[in-house]
């Protein structure tokens, strides 16, 4: 009863995560990074906010990059599920939300390429932010 009540759960928040990366804004499109990060205005927490953890980051002399990977968090929600017993119903729920994003992402450039839109998508954020963490510049990969 208990594992049954954890992993129903866990499916919870699975397709949770799953609807957050696949419905409304793109968060790696030009227009919503522009439209919500402002270089020598946005602070730190301001990005986490909108992001959340980063996957990566980066310390230099210059401050410190965040980097963040479209897929970053569904990836590693999967491969955490290994670890869980009885949990195979819900590694297939990862498998399809990862389907579906990536099905999702290849209907937009076909729409965008018939469209004319020449708006920027990408998988990679990177984030880099000064010594008084307040972002210096970002980039779109």
């Amino acid at each position: 009863m208990i594992r049954a009540r954890s992993t129903l759960f866990l499916l919870a928040g699975v397709l949770l995560l799953s609807g957050c990366s696949t419905g409304g804004e793109d968060k790696y499109s030009t227009s919503y990074v522009q439209s919500h990060i402002t270089e020598g205005v946005t602070t730190q927490a301001q990005v986490q906010s909108l992001y959340g953890v980063p996957d990566d980051n980066e310390k230099s002399s210059h401050g410190t990059t965040w980097v963040y990977r479209k897929s970053g968090n569904m990836s590693d929600a999967s491969n955490l599920v290994g670890y869980i017993p009885g949990a195979g119903a819900i590694s297939s729920a990862f498998g399809m939300a990862n389907s579906a994003s990536s099905a999702s992402d290849s209907v937009n450039k076909v729409a965008n390429k018939r469209s004319g839109n020449t708006e920027i998508h990408g998988d990679r954020l990177y984030i880099t932010f000064n010594n008084q963490n307040i972002v210096d510049y970002w980039s779109l990969n």
